[in-house]
């Protein structure tokens, strides 16, 4: 019987469960499960006392999670990753996984009902906006760059794939964190130089570890992207940038890598895009993370080439990356 199936009572109480879904996988990931079973099945007793929880909590835990085809059962009381498990992994989303239950991301969603227009519930749960709190909570933007990461990551091999960097000589991350997804395009485009730009205390903590891996080929400028980005490149990534904004300020950012890139250049948005018809996928979920998180918002295609051409650009094309997520390439109109 799929859920879909169920009479509505029983329906809406396994809609609700999905809190405690989410919570045992970030679990999981967090105490680092498939790490743990590396080297073969091992019984929820070892597990617990090794990570230094309850019996059972770590059997509740494994269960959830073998339900989801996370784990499988070779003895009873034994447990090992499937195929599906090894994404929770240290190298694979395992980092976001386990952001995704920590307090400082947990906790705003039981704010979601108190949104108002002038404050999100991460700023309700906090007292301060997302990038405020984490730029004075250094261990919690550790944990939410590393979410970003695993996720860029898995982002940047589609990207690589999708779009042919041939014809560019210099790109500009906007906004690119720690340089995750600049560092992909790099490695697999030996001819590029790069630029990442990001707010001050993101730039310099991502310069070291870039300039070490790519020398003379990257710089790391620090400042606001909304008062001017570096000119004169051939092509400006805003990867999943626009939905922290509205309409205003999105415009505005578009307009500001339009009027920097060099003649013939291209502006690379990622973004995830609503469906046409109201159905909870991937990009329904991160709009609803958005207005949890930033008030933000993602948008439909229509929305999104409304925003290109007030900015002054042309939408060339769309082309899907992964789950519910696009590339969209703009030119000069």
């Amino acid at each position: 019987m799929t859920p879909e199936s169920l009479p509505p009572a029983d329906y809406l109480l396994y809609v609700l469960g999905g809190k405690g879904r989410a919570m045992a996988v970030s679990t999981a990931a967090a105490w680092r499960l498939v790490e743990r079973l590396a080297d073969g099945p091992r019984s929820a007793a070892a597990l617990a006392e090794e990570v230094g929880c309850p019996v059972a909590a770590m059997e509740s835990v494994l269960r959830v999670c073998a339900g989801l085809g996370f784990f499988d059962c070779p003895r009873p009381g034994e447990f090992t990753p499937t195929e599906r498990g090894r994404a929770l992994g240290a190298e694979a989303l395992g980092p976001m996984a386990a952001f995704v239950g920590q307090a400082e991301q947990w906790d705003p969603w039981a704010r979601l009902r108190d949104a108002r227009g002038d404050a999100p519930p991460f700023a309700l749960a906090h007292g301060k906006g997302l990038y405020e709190w984490m730029a004075a909570h250094p261990a919690a933007a550790a944990r939410y760059d590393a979410a970003i990461d695993a996720f860029t990551r898995h982002e940047a091999a589609a990207l690589t794939g999708a779009f042919d960097f041939g014809g560019v000589r210099q790109v500009v991350d906007v906004g690119g964190g720690r340089g995750t997804l600049l560092a992909a395009v790099l490695a697999a485009n030996a001819h590029l130089s790069g630029l990442l730009f990001d707010l001050p205390h993101v730039a310099d903590a991502a310069r070291a570890p870039l300039v070490a891996r790519f020398g003379a080929r990257v710089e790391v400028h620090g400042g606001d992207f909304f008062a001017a980005v570096p000119p004169g490149a051939d092509a400006y990534l805003l990867k999943h940038v626009l939905h922290n904004w509205n309409d205003a300020r999105a415009v505005e950012l578009l307009r500001g890598a339009a009027a920097a890139m060099a003649p013939g250049g291209r502006v690379l948005v990622i973004e995830n895009v609503l469906s046409p018809d109201a159905r909870a996928d991937m990009a329904a979920m991160l709009d609803l993370e958005m207005q949890v998180l930033l008030g933000g918002r993602v948008r439909r295609k229509p929305e999104l080439r409304r925003l290109v051409a007030d900015a002054g650009l042309a939408v060339d094309r769309f082309v899907p990356l992964t789950a519910g997520s696009w590339l969209l390439v703009a030119a000069g109109a």
